[in-house]
């Protein structure tokens, strides 16, 4: 039971969630494995959640109203940008039937979804004070960045040109504005 407490336990967890998430955003469409891509889901966001709380030993900066402020505002943010990525079929992978959606909160940043993990997971470390999960959403940041690439070509593969316009015009891949 002592490995349920270790945060490094949750990181690792967190982790191989994103390769699986990887393997399964490469041209596999999710919904014929429905229940296995929503236990991904849920491993990976889950594990990076318990690794900050505060049953998990682990350094920790002390916890003030400004953690309450701070975490808020991401947690705001990652609402701001999650509620209307939502409304395109993430689901499956790319194929020349789907309609791009250039507007709304893409046409800020291109994976929406994935900047809401990362503030998200940001904000619940905050919250609790917790410099690991602080400290591991560059990690996170990089693997999401993984996973973009892969579906990336995906949907040049599948878009063709307007998908090639469309990331000129919108450089931010997770982070907006910021073309890495």
């Amino acid at each position: 039971m002592l490995i349920l407490t270790d945060p490094f336990f949750w990181a690792f967890v967190g982790m191989f969630g994103l390769l699986v998430g990887i393997a399964l955003v490469s041209g596999t469409k999710m919904e014929k494995n429905a229940a296995f891509g929503l236990a991904t889901i849920l491993v990976c966001d889950l594990s990076r959640i318990v690794l900050v709380l505060p049953f998990c030993s682990q350094p920790r900066f002390e916890i003030g109203i400004w953690n309450w402020v701070v975490s808020g505002i991401f947690l705001a943010a990652a609402f701001v940008f999650g509620v209307p990525a939502m409304s395109i079929n993430w689901r499956t992978a790319p194929d020349s039937k789907i309609v791009l959606k250039t507007n709304g909160i893409y046409g800020i940043v291109r994976n929406p979804i994935y900047l809401t993990d990362l503030l998200f997971s940001l904000g619940f470390a905050v919250m609790f004070g917790s410099i690991i999960g602080v400290a591991l959403i560059p990690i996170w940041w990089i693997a999401y960045l993984c996973i973009v690439l892969v579906e990336e070509k995906s949907l040049e593969t599948a878009l063709g040109q307007p998908y090639l316009d469309y990331k000129k015009l919108v450089k931010g891949r997770i982070i907006p504005g910021l073309p890495i």
